[in-house]
């Protein structure tokens, strides 16, 4: 009896499999007949995928702490285009990089998957803190089905710092040196002093000092900007250049470089051309909140550190000014270090492009930054960034800075010479600078000890010493 049960359940079953199959009627069913749908008569609600098949559109969301303006609006346009027939779109937020547009978009990334792609700026330090917290993904493989290697297609020693256990979740995009400074070329030939593109010393930088100074109060002109009450990264690779991969750290990186003579004729260079009434002191950076842009665009200074500003330089609608800007590398100690001028070791690998832990569109995202890294980034070198691909024709960058600004500025907004020389900077050297899980640590007590030395209230001497006893205290 059990087993006639089980036969007639079977038999059941197959005809309800039957009817199934041929009793359903569409609208790509023959006329008079229940023909089933094939691959080459797609039916209304199961259309097979392939290749030429449009798919579903994906919007990727993308924050970036830089002006759309400044390259991101064209950006995003090609992008969309070159990859409307893709399914894939990418729309752009600018974010502010300071503590709270980073707090902002810290927020964002741990609530959900509101964003997809971010900017991540500020070198290691932000970056495993992120990684730390779960908010990046894992972009290794990815990569990798691409055929994408980060080591050939951006730098072995560029991409290094990014690695985390051999892991990737970012990729640097552009280069600079923070060890290049901007000078008003106008004032320079005024002077009748040639531009230092190949490198100067710390003599020639003070005679050049005492020469570009002018006026007294409300009308003097500086010669130049150390922006002590900006970033210290400027002062800190300028400075530290002629030191090669020992810039902070001795080898073994147990204890720090500050008591090396470099760092004392550093400092000593900014306590005397402050003292000298050459450059602007911490206190009136402060007391006057000098900027790159109400100084040295403004005609007050003629020279200060801050490559980044570049495209703030070029942007003379929002800037307007007559004068032509150079990029010099800072000075070295003396002709012995002449063949460090250039500061190779300092070209940096910034901006890192990274993918939300959260994004319902992992692939899609690697897709973008694959694209973004190899030459669709480019309408951001109008900018001044610089893209890091090794594949990236440079020699483009100097057109596309001075593009549209000829009309005001002979000879366009930056000088072509010098531009030329600071794409030319090679490493100089095989190997990266020495870099500590303290680096964050390391560099606030330097900017902590750097201020009381030009506040006064410590010498040179003691400020270094300082320095060197408490950031030594913390590799221990």
């Amino acid at each position: 009896m059990k087993k006639r049960w089980i036969a007639l359940f079977l038999a059941l079953v197959m005809a309800l499999s039957l009817a199934a199959c041929g009793g359903k009627n569409n609208d790509n069913s023959t006329p008079g007949g229940n023909t089933p749908s094939t691959p080459d008569t797609p039916t209304e609600n199961n259309t097979p995928s392939t290749p030429d098949t449009p798919k579903e559109t994906v919007t990727l969301k993308m924050w970036g702490g830089v002006q759309g303006e400044y390259g991101y609006d064209a950006l995003v346009e090609n992008f969309n285009n070159e990859f409307a027939d893709k399914g894939i779109q990418v729309e752009y937020t600018r974010y502010v990089n300071n503590a709270d547009g980073n707090l902002q978009l810290d927020t964002y990334l741990s609530s959900g998957n509101d964003i997809d792609i971010f900017m991540c700026y500020g070198g290691t330090t932000r970056y495993y803190n992120r990684v730390d917290a779960g908010l990046c993904l894992d972009i290794t493989d990815e990569l990798a089905a691409r055929g994408f290697d980060p080591a050939s297609e951006l730098g072995a020693t560029n991409v290094a710092p990014y690695a985390i256990d051999g892991r990737f979740y970012a990729m640097p995009t552009k280069t600079d040196n923070k060890a290049w400074m901007m000078v008003n070329a106008d004032m320079f030939a005024e002077a009748g002093i040639d531009l230092p593109v190949n490198g100067w010393t710390y003599a020639q930088f003070k005679d050049a000092c005492a020469k570009l100074t002018k006026g007294e109060g409300l009308d003097k002109t500086y010669a130049v900007r150390f922006c002590f009450a900006d970033t210290k990264d400027y002062l800190r690779a300028g400075m530290g250049s002629p030191l090669g991969v020992n810039s902070i750290y001795k080898d073994g990186a147990t204890e720090t470089n500050f008591d090396s003579p470099v760092w004392k004729n550093g400092f000593q260079l900014l306590v005397d051309m402050v003292d000298a009434g050459y450059a602007y002191g911490w206190d009136d950076e402060v007391a006057d909140d000098v900027s790159f842009a109400n100084s040295f665009l403004e005609g007050k200074c003629a020279m200060s550190l801050g490559v980044a500003n570049i495209r703030v330089a070029r942007d003379l609608e929002t800037y307007p000014h007559d004068f032509q800007t150079a990029l010099v590398p800072f000075p070295v100690p003396d002709e012995s270090y002449m063949d460090r001028a250039d500061h190779g070791i300092m070209s940096d690998a910034g901006d890192l492009i990274v993918v939300n832990s959260k994004t319902a569109y992992p692939q899609e995202c690697v897709d973008f930054i694959v694209w973004y890294i190899q030459g669709g980034m480019a309408p951001l070198a109008s900018g001044g960034r610089i893209p890091l691909w090794s594949g990236f024709d440079k020699s483009s960058i100097v057109d596309a800075v001075n593009e549209g600004t000829t009309d005001a500025i002979p000879g366009g907004a930056f000088n072509a010479d010098s531009l030329k020389a600071y794409l030319s900077i090679g490493t100089g050297f095989d190997e990266s600078i020495l870099v500590t899980d303290k680096d964050a640590e390391v560099e606030t007590i330097f900017d902590e000890e750097l201020q009381a030395i030009m506040y006064g209230q410590k010498s040179v001497d003691q400020g270094l010493a300082d320095m060197k006893s408490r950031a030594d205290a913390l590799l221990k």
